[in-house]
């Protein structure tokens, strides 16, 4: 790997780029059902519904406008190392981009709230006619014949490749399973990093944007 190797850098959103799982909390917070919620949410995880299926199911149950969506975000916050891991690939000419199977209201408004919407990303979207949530639309879902996640973030990692990135995965949760398993380089924190160990799939451990900033200088030759 050197300087002129075209390098993607795919990045997961809630729990990684964000510092909690924001679609979770915001769940938490205006799904009024608790019990029926979180029956769902293990349905899901046991692999019994698709990511799909389980945000329907959650959206339609939820008690909340965009005034209660809009204040919500204002408590959440990025990993306080993410703006300047984008400057870091900015610099060196790293492609990036996010992939959530989250919600892309509160990603974009995270975003431009820290100077970031310049940085592409892909998530399902949700349906809003003035203040009411009308539901949620899933631009991404099944491009590879795989049903089980709202957004197939496998799908957007196999273009980069094919336009001839090597491609590094950040990741921390059930939906970057897939994207791990066929990365160039995995990085890797909670729930995914159990699984990367459980499957024994190649993965570096971090903990926040500082850290994955530090290995890929470490593993690429840099010439600034």
């Amino acid at each position: 790997m050197n300087s002129n190797s075209k390098i993607t850098i795919l990045c997961d959103f809630d729990g990684t780029v964000a510092e909690r799982d924001i679609g979770h909390h915001f769940f938490e917070t205006f799904v009024k059902d608790t019990d029926r919620w979180l029956d769902t949410l293990e349905q899901w995880k046991m692999g019994l519904i698709s990511s799909k299926e389980c945000l329907e199911h959650e959206i339609s149950w939820i008690d909340a406008d965009r005034l209660d969506i809009d204040a919500f975000i204002t408590k959440e916050e990025l990993d306080p190392y993410f703006k300047d891991f984008v400057d870091f690939c900015v610099k060196r000419k790293y492609d990036i981009l996010i992939l959530s199977d989250g919600l892309d209201y509160y990603i974009e408004s995270l975003l431009m709230r820290s100077g970031l919407g310049f940085i592409p990303f892909r998530a399902n979207h949700l349906l809003l006619n003035g203040s009411s949530i009308e539901g949620i639309d899933f631009p991404y879902h099944n491009l590879k014949d795989c049903t089980m996640c709202g957004n197939c973030k496998l799908f957007h990692l196999e273009e980069k490749r094919q336009d001839g990135y090597f491609t590094v995965y950040v990741g921390n949760g059930y939906s970057d399973r897939c994207p791990a398993e066929h990365a160039d380089l995995v990085l890797a924190k909670s729930d995914l990093l159990a699984h990367c160990e459980r499957e024994e799939i190649s993965c570096i451990p971090f903990e926040n944007f500082r850290d994955v900033e530090r290995e890929l200088t470490k593993r690429f030759i840099i010439s600034d």
